[in-house]
């Protein structure tokens, strides 16, 4: 892929006759995003505490909301000198996702790049595609169902959560605290290969922390943190009704027009092709 980043812990192998691929995906390119490591000091990591006075209304809260994100990938670095084959990590990129959510419309902003994508649920439950290209103020729609990045969307708590259903329903609750939209529950998932560990607030529906590790060495390959939440429309409005003020070309239409410089330097670089694939799916194989 040659737009927005891809993180991929691995390919998870056949477990006897039914087997379940677990991609992990991270919605970044190499091309788009750099290659930028954590720099400055970063913020602190939200808690319940934090934002437990915004939650009065804990439905209203979870479709109405902006959290952000700091997601970091590692690599295992094997130590060919000590004999019992020990291994540490690498600090490879450290990355920033800003999660908005405005009812049936959620957008994931990438700061580094200058892109949003955005994703709107109709009342027929169908799944619209959007990229923002912020730096030019310039936006590609997708209709519903029309394929995108070689798929269709159909998984709305994908989108909606960085997680889907399908995937967070594998995962074994292990603690659960706090009460209301401050609801706290850990989780993990494991195999033969990784293990997960996820905290959700599972009122709001969003991910609090999340690591992925190699079960072997017990190094962390992946891991995600909620840096800040915000539970309201203050700044949601304007950061949607500021984007849909784009100049907006439909993507069946970007093939007419050769006289755009826009729409031929980013199909060039196949920033209007390639697309993000979100935070993580499941699949199973027969």
């Amino acid at each position: 892929m040659k737009f927005l980043f891809l993180f991929t812990t691995r390919l998870i192998q056949s477990l006897n006759n039914k087997c379940l691929l677990i991609v992990i995906v991270i919605a970044f390119s190499t091309q788009a995003y750099g290659n930028s490591t954590i720099g400055a000091k970063t913020p602190s990591k939200a808690t319940p505490s934090s934002f437990q006075r915004q939650c009065s209304d804990p439905a209203l809260s979870a479709s109405h909301l902006i959290a952000e994100y700091e997601i970091v990938k590692h690599e295992i670095v094997k130590h060919e000198i000590v004999k019992s084959g020990a291994s540490s990590n690498k600090l490879i990129q450290a990355i920033q996702l800003i999660l908005v959510r405005n009812s049936n419309e959620v957008a994931h902003q990438y700061p580094q790049t200058g892109i949003t994508e955005s994703w709107q649920l109709n009342h027929a439950e169908q799944i619209k595609s959007v990229r923002f290209f912020d730096k030019h103020a310039r936006v590609i729609e997708y209709q519903p169902n029309e394929r995108v990045h070689g798929k269709t969307e159909t998984d709305w708590s994908y989108r909606n959560q960085l997680i889907s259903d399908s995937l967070l329903n594998k995962f074994t609750t292990t603690k659960v605290s706090n009460e209301d939209c401050n609801r706290l529950e850990s989780k993990t998932y494991t195999n033969r290969q990784i293990t997960m560990d996820l905290t959700w607030f599972s009122e709001l529906r969003i991910v609090n922390t999340f690591s992925i590790k190699d079960k072997q060495s017990g190094t962390t390959l992946e891991s995600w943190s909620l840096q800040s939440i915000q539970l309201s429309s203050d700044q949601i409005i304007p950061f949607f009704n500021t984007r849909h003020a784009y100049l907006a070309t439909d993507f069946a239409d970007i093939g007419d027009d050769h006289t755009d410089p826009f729409l031929t330097n980013m199909t060039n670089l196949g920033f209007i092709e390639s697309g993000a694939l979100g935070f993580m799916i499941l699949k199973e194989t027969p």
